[in-house]
């Protein structure tokens, strides 16, 4: 009882000092936390296991569901030219809440309406996938902006604490609205109304992104010089910073092989295990009291090294749980929790550096170029990653593997082959970290 008094109090003390004074920061920081909040939870109802479901309804195959990732992440590269529109701007606070209503618009509301106005399944998809472009170039034209805006918020001393508050508190908000979510439709797919059921919770997600946009304006902006800046310093300055792109380097190797999967195995648990939503959700919900055991395990661990050396620690142990989830059949269902229980163990370590990770050796100058590179990178070894797992998926489509008595099929052999390559990308960013360390070493 005294150690988790203990606890108590140092949790309290902890979020008084983010959130708890009258100070201008920490005023930011509610308000960013609610933003968030909001713009987690929608991205979840209109998102992840619920859009593949969308898409399912659709007669979409695994080669188009494959297809979507890859134009979301073809989408989110030209972050890269971001500085062409925002460093013109030393106020970019209008521009920016312009961007994410727009997003928000596209993403909820027009995707929505398609399946309701559109006859044919083909021309549907077709286009769900040119809005789904539209809103990732939109969004990565305006992404590294939002980032420069609100870290000026977050002091490097509190950024281990506040980001792994938000991981924790948001994971626990995100899977209670979806967990809820997925009852609602799964009553109404028994029911043969599956479409109408997704339809509400995007009404909900609808609602959630104008509050979104509510706690975003009370966010205080922290003008920058506008400058005019050409297209070949967008490009090529960020290869002056070396110290820099190890970073991009690290998150690079970790995209790439993260994104291999796709939604492909949640295809494979919803239509061909004809798994429900509510179980799935019901699984991710457990993550919430594992998280809460262990991401004050982390987070100390990273005070105590460092970002890249949590990070790597964290994906040679996340690599099991790819091969469990290839063993997941009908007959040995149990499996599939057992190994998310495990990832989820992991995965807050993960989280949380990975959202501090742009971050890391950025220099103080030209943020929003250097961001928009590291996103635009990020997002190219993400697309590769899932090109390489649409073109497996569809090159092994009918091939089986016998593994003792388990059959596995292409949509688990993927994750075989996603475990391959990342255990080569903890290798590659053990050695990156190295000499990353070596580089401050040096600078000292």
């Amino acid at each position: 009882m005294l150690l988790r008094g203990k606890r108590f109090v140092g949790l309290h003390n902890s979020v008084s000092e983010l959130f708890g004074n009258q100070e201008e920061f920490s005023r930011n920081r509610r308000s960013l936390l609610l933003s968030n909040y909001c713009n987690g939870v929608t991205a979840n109802l209109i998102g992840a296991n619920f859009f593949t479901g969308f898409l399912l309804l659709m007669n979409a195959s695994d080669s188009y569901v494959g297809l979507i990732a890859m134009i979301a992440m073809f989408g989110n590269m030209l972050q890269v030219l971001s500085p062409l529109l925002l460093e013109r701007f030393a106020e970019r606070k209008r521009v920016l809440m312009i961007g994410r209503g727009t997003v928000h618009f596209l993403n909820i509301v027009v995707i929505s309406v398609i399946p309701l106005l559109v006859p044919a399944d083909a021309l549907k998809l077709s286009l769900i996938l040119i809005v789904v472009l539209l809103l990732n170039v939109i969004n990565a034209m305006m992404a590294p902006g939002y980032q420069v805006w609100h870290i000026k918020s977050i002091p490097n001393e509190i950024r281990s604490r506040y980001f792994s508050f938000f991981t924790l508190t948001n994971s626990i908000l995100v899977y209670t609205v979806v967990l809820a979510g997925s009852q609602v439709v799964d009553a109404f797919k028994k029911g043969g109304s599956e479409l109408t059921g997704l339809l509400i919770i995007r009404g909900l997600a609808f609602v959630l992104a104008i509050l979104d946009l509510y706690f975003l304006s009370k966010i205080k902006e922290y003008p920058v010089p506008g400058r005019d800046i050409k297209i070949k310093d967008v490009l090529f300055s960020p290869f002056k910073e070396k110290k820099y792109l190890i970073t991009v380097a690290i998150a690079c190797m970790w995209s790439f092989s993260a994104n291999i999967p796709s939604s492909f195995y949640t295809v494979y648990l919803l239509r061909e295990l004809k798994i429900s939503y509510s179980f799935i959700n019901t699984v991710n919900m457990l993550s919430v009291p594992v998280m809460i055991f262990f991401m004050p395990i982390w987070r100390k661990r990273v005070d105590r090294t460092s970002w890249f050396r949590v990070f790597n620690i964290c994906i040679s142990l996340y690599i099991v749980h790819y091969l469990g989830l290839a063993m997941v059949t009908e007959k040995n269902l149990m499996l599939y929790p057992l190994f998310m229980l495990y990832a989820f163990a992991i995965s807050p370590g993960i989280n949380m550096v990975f959202a501090n990770l742009p971050y890391v050796n950025m220099p103080e100058e030209n943020q929003t170029n250097l961001l928009g590179f590291y996103a635009a990178m990020n997002n190219f070894a993400g697309f590769l990653g899932i090109a390489l797992g649409r073109q497996f998926v569809t090159m092994t489509d009918g091939v089986q593997l016998q593994v003792g008595t388990t059959t596995l099929g292409n949509k688990q052999l993927v994750l075989i082959l996603t475990a391959v390559l990342m255990l080569i990308g903890v290798l590659v960013i053990y050695r990156l970290a190295q000499r990353s360390a070596a580089a401050e070493e040096d600078a000292a």
